[in-house]
C-alpha cells in the first residue's frame, strides 16, 4: 500500500495534478466499461467532421477509415491489395481498370449500395467545383469513371500510375449518392456521415465529441476491413495531455495515444494501465530552406548544410527519446521507411562529427557560428528541442518556432521556414512510397529544395509501370537527396499506447502512426 501510495505522490508531483486527490488516483473497482461495451478514448483536437476530403488530419483519418469503406484494402499482415467494396478488378489497359461490385451491401442508413455510389464519388472528387485539401495530389490522375451494370464500373486515368490500387485503398471513401448528392454545401456531409463502414457514427460533435457504434449490417471479407469488436466507442476532445493522464490514472478514460516515453514509464506504476508500444512508419525530419524561398540564405550553401547534419547525434537521440522497444533498430538512412514499397536508397546520412561541422562552418565564412529558426509541431517537438540543444554545441543558434499543425503548413506554404523538424507518416501510414516522393520532391508549396532534378524524376516515378525501374528511380531520387544535404531523418516515432488493463491491442502488421485501428481494439 505504501509503495502504491508513493507512487500516487510522485505522479501528482511530476504532472502538477494536485486537484485529484491521491485516494483517487489508485485503483478503481471498474476501470474500462468492458460491462457497457464501451470504450473511452481522448483525442488532441475537436473533431467537426468525419470526413478525410475536408478534414485530412490523422485524427479524422482513424474514424474515417472505419466508418466508410474503399473499392479494395490493404491487408497490413499479408502486405497485398485485397477486396473491398470491390470483390475483384482487372486491368482492361495500363489506364483502365473494371471493377466488379459486391452486391448486398448496405450503407448505414439501410440503403444499399451499387455501382451508382461509386459513379457519384469519382465523378464528385474528380469535378472541378468541388474543392477540398489534396484534391489533385489524391485525384488529379483520374480522368473518367463508366457504369457497366449495376455492380460493375470502369475507372480511367490519365497516364499509366503504378500505385493507382493502394493508394485508391486509402484515399477514395465511396458515398451514397442520394444522400450526399442531394447535400447544397458538401463539406457538411462529414457532421451527418454515412458509409458502409464497421462503424456508423451517431454523434460528431467539436464539443461533445464523437461516438462510434458498430455497424449491424457489416459483413467482413477479409482482414483488409475487419469487423467491430468492442460496441461502442466513446470519443472525447480533450487537447491537454495532462488532463488526458489524469483521466486515464483514475479510470475515466479507457486509451491514450501519443504518449510521451517517460510519462509511459511512470504510468506503469498503475496496475490498471498498461503500456504497449508498436512500430509505426513515421519517423522526424529536419529539412533545410536549400532554395532560399525564406530569403535565409546560408542553407544555400552545402557546407552549412552538412554542418548541421554533422552536429546532430541521432543515435543519442533515439536512445534518449524513443522506447527501448525501437532504439537498438539500425538507424534509418534515407527520407522513406524501409517497410514502404519501393524505398530504395544506397548512400548514408553524414555521420555525427561535431568537429567537422566546425570546420565545414569556418570553410564557409562562419567560423562563428549563426542564428537559425527551426519551426515544429506536435510529436517532433521533444525532437527539435534536443536537436537545438546539440547544435549549440558547434555554435548553431536555434530558437524554436513550436507551431500546431495548421500553423506550420500555412507558413510552409508561404516559403516562411528557414528549417523545421517534423514528423512524416507518408500519409497516414500508406504503404506505398509514393506518397513520401510526392510530398517531398514534386513542384510545388511543400519543396524547399526546388531541385529540378528531383522534380522530373518524381514525375517519371509516378507513370513507370515496371517494379524494378521505378525502384531504380526512387533510389536515385533519395540518393540525390540524402547527397545534397536536403533533408535527413533523426529518429524513428514508435507508438506508445497507454490502457486499460481490459483492453487488448493486437499485434498486427499495420504501422498506422496511432499504432491501432478502432476495429482492431477488442476485450480481453
Amino acid at each position: 500500500m505504501h509503495a502504491k501510495r508513493g507512487f500516487e505522490r510522485r505522479f501528482m508531483r511530476r504532472f502538477g495534478l494536485a486537484a485529484v486527490t491521491a485516494a483517487g488516483l489508485l485503483p478503481l473497482p471498474a476501470l474500462a466499461q468492458k460491462a457497457q461495451d464501451t470504450l473511452r478514448i481522448g483525442v488532441y483536437q475537436p473533431i467537426s467532421i468525419i470526413d478525410a476530403l475536408y478534414d485530412p488530419q490523422p485524427q479524422t483519418n482513424l474514424m474515417d477509415r472505419v466508418v466508410f469503406d474503399t473499392l479494395v484494402q490493404y491487408d497490413s499482415d499479408k502486405r497485398e491489395v485485397v477486396p473491398g467494396l470491390a470483390e475483384s478488378w482487372k486491368f482492361i489497359n495500363d489506364t483502365t481498370v473494371e471493377f466488379k461490385l459486391r452486391q448486398g451491401v448496405k450503407f448505414h442508413d439501410g440503403s444499399d449500395f451499387d455501382a451508382d455510389d461509386v459513379v457519384y464519388t469519382v465523378n464528385f472528387v474528380i469535378d472541378p467545383s468541388s474543392k477540398f485539401r489534396f484534391k489533385e495530389t489524391r485525384f488529379g490522375l483520374f480522368d473518367s469513371i463508366e457504369k457497366v451494370d449495376q455492380y460493375t464500373v470502369r475507372l480511367k486515368i490519365k497516364s499509366p500510375y503504378a500505385s493507382l490500387l493502394t493508394r485508391m485503398a486509402s484515399t477514395l471513401p465511396i458515398y451514397p449518392s442520394d444522400v450526399h448528392g442531394k447535400l447544397a454545401d458538401k463539406s457538411t456531409f462529414g457532421r451527418n456521415p454515412v458509409g458502409t463502414g464497421p462503424y456508423k457514427a451517431t454523434l460528431v460533435d467539436p464539443s461533445r465529441g464523437v461516438v462510434l457504434e458498430k455497424n449491424p449490417f457489416f459483413k467482413q471479407v477479409n482482414a483488409g476491413q475487419p469487423a467491430g469488436k468492442i460496441g461502442k466507442i466513446v470519443i472525447s476532445p480533450i487537447p491537454d495531455q495532462q488532463t488526458q493522464l489524469a483521466k486515464m490514472m483514475i479510470g475515466e478514460q479507457d486509451l491514450m495515444y501519443d504518449v510521451p516515453t517517460d510519462i509511459a514509464e511512470m504510468m506503469k506504476g498503475n496496475p490498471n494501465v498498461q503500456i504497449s508500444v508498436r512500430p509505426s512508419i513515421s519517423f522526424t525530419y529536419l529539412a533545410l530552406d536549400a532554395a532560399n524561398r525564406s530569403g535565409f540564405d546560408k542553407f544555400k550553401d552545402i557546407r552549412v548544410r552538412e554542418a548541421m547534419f554533422r552536429a546532430i547525434d541521432r543515435k543519442a537521440l533515439v536512445n534518449a527519446l524513443q522506447p527501448k522497444e525501437i532504439a537498438a533498430q539500425p538507424l534509418q538512412q534515407a527520407m522513406c521507411h524501409p517497410w514502404h514499397y519501393a524505398c530504395a536508397s544506397s548512400i548514408d546520412p553524414p555521420s555525427y562529427d561535431p568537429a567537422k561541422a566546425k570546420q565545414l562552418l569556418k570553410e564557409a565564412g562562419l567560423a562563428d557560428g549563426f542564428n537559425v529558426t527551426i519551426a515544429t509541431w506536435g510529436a517532433a517537438r521533444p525532437v527539435a528541442e534536443a536537436v537545438a540543444g546539440q547544435l549549440r554545441k558547434v555554435g548553431i543558434n536555434a530558437a524554436l518556432d513550436s507551431l500546431t499543425s495548421t500553423g506550420f503548413v500555412t507558413k510552409r506554404a508561404a516559403g516562411q521556414l528557414q528549417a523545421y523538424i517534423v514528423l512524416w507518416d507518408n500519409g497516414g501510414g500508406t504503404p506505398d512510397v509514393e506518397s513520401t516522393v510526392n510530398f517531398f520532391y514534386e513542384k510545388g508549396d511543400r519543396n524547399y529544395n526546388q531541385d529540378p532534378m528531383l522534380e522530373d524524376l518524381q514525375k517519371k516515378a509516378l507513370s513507370e509501370m515496371d517494379p524494378k525501374k521505378r525502384e531504380a528511380i526512387h533510389k536515385q531520387i533519395f540518393d540525390r537527396a540524402t547527397t545534397q544535404r536536403y533533408s535527413m531523418p533523426i529518429t524513428p516515432l514508435a507508438a506508445v499506447i497507454a490502457h486499460s488493463k481490459d483492453v487488448k491491442i493486437p499485434v498486427s502488421g499495420t504501422k498506422k502512426p496511432e499504432g491501432f485501428m478502432f476495429n482492431l481494439l477488442e476485450w480481453k
